[in-house]
């Protein structure tokens, strides 16, 4: 059960407040090495921005549908590893006798200082907040309540000091229409609008000795221009795909043309429904055993389901990853990263993110072969 759960149960409870950082493991994402430091443009985000964005938004969902009130705030952290990115909750061990989540967020950032400040186990920290405008006891009975604005704020904070907020304003729409409910949307169905990106001041969760300085950039004499072919073909995944075509790499930024991009599954026995909803490419860093995709370029959208057996081609695609070149990028690889949908349990209500990879050789970005 997740902590939102107690939030809402024993919230008219008359208790003490007892606040900790419980280790709570949201997921282990694929395997993944530490950020890297980009550029701070106001805009961009990290991997593990991008992951830890996802998830918080993924929560608030439930219990805004479940309850028609708030979902409060909840506060996740990928840990400082070389290993798979793993995401961790900030929990409540007892229900907060505040009605204000902006109070709650208070509480969940001293709670990330003091453990980052005992132990600096997060390399990013993401918390979210809600925002209602209008007396808080009163936005209540989601679409059938009052018509306050909503909006969902998420702060986003690594340990280079790069920070983002992200406004997302939100309401309860009535799905069906008209009065019809059921348990999984009594007080309507949530939907949010676009997100609204901007530099914020950082929290300062991690001690100024554990801030990481950008180390000096090498410099290519010339851009480095060579084939590239990339299958997944063999694996034993949900979806793989193979690419074939160039690759153009600077000293700030790699152009990938695929002529020929192919995506399909090839397990005959997997019962699962799959959506493919974009494809990325990144920098492959790390270990054979411990690697994640950096500084992945824009989607591609697809948004088309995938049936066994099927093939989704597209020709003459580009990307363009902003990657620093640096000492790191001679072992490095590209990473082609398949954001899918999979309905495992043929509920359709109930769908799940998920990601599957293909990869180049090692040392196809190497000033020298």
């Amino acid at each position: 059960m997740r902590t939102y759960l107690g939030l809402r149960a024993l919230f008219l409870l008359a208790a003490p407040v007892f606040l900790i950082a419980t280790p709570t493991s949201i997921c282990a994402q694929s395997p993944g090495a530490r950020q890297t430091s980009l550029p701070d443009t106001g805009a961009s985000f990290t991997s593990d921005m991008r992951l830890l964005d996802g998830r918080l938004l993924q929560m608030t969902r439930e219990p805004l549908q479940r309850s028609g009130h708030s979902f409060y705030a909840f506060a996740l952290y990928v840990a400082d590893t070389a290993g798979p990115p793993s995401v961790y909750e900030y929990g409540v061990e007892s229900a907060p006798l505040m009605n204000d989540p902006p109070g709650i967020a208070d509480v969940l950032r001293a709670t990330v200082r003091k453990r980052q400040a005992s132990s600096a186990t997060a390399r990013t920290v993401g918390i979210i907040v809600d925002s209602i405008a209008g007396p808080f006891n009163k936005a209540v009975d989601g679409s059938f309540g009052p018509p306050f604005r909503r909006f969902a704020i998420t702060e986003l904070e690594d340990r280079n000091g790069r920070c983002r907020r992200i406004e997302r304003e939100y309401h309860f729409a009535k799905d069906p229409p008209g009065d019809g409910r059921d348990a999984g949307t009594e007080f309507g169905r949530v939907v949010y609008g676009d997100a609204r990106v901007s530099r914020c001041r950082p929290r300062s969760y991690w001690p100024t000795e554990t801030v990481v300085a950008t180390p000096t950039r090498p410099r290519l004499a010339a851009p480095i221009v060579r084939p590239l072919f990339i299958s997944s073909l063999d694996n034993h995944f949900s979806v793989v795909g193979r690419f074939s075509g160039a690759l153009t790499v600077f000293d700030d930024s790699i152009v990938v043309r695929f002529d020929s991009l192919i995506a399909t599954r090839r397990l005959p026995d997997d019962p699962q429904r799959i959506r493919l909803d974009s494809i990325r490419v990144g920098v492959g860093m790390g270990s054979d055993t411990a690697w994640s995709p950096v500084d992945d370029s824009r989607a591609l959208s697809i948004e088309s389901d995938l049936a066994k057996g099927e093939l989704i081609e597209r020709k003459n695609v580009r990307f363009v990853v902003r990657h620093e070149r640096r000492e790191a990028d001679d072992d490095a690889w590209l990473v082609v990263t398949f954001h899918i949908t999979v309905d495992r349990d043929g509920d359709s209500d109930s769908p799940q993110p998920a990601t599957t990879y293909a990869h180049s050789r090692r040392q196809v970005l190497a000033s020298e072969k």
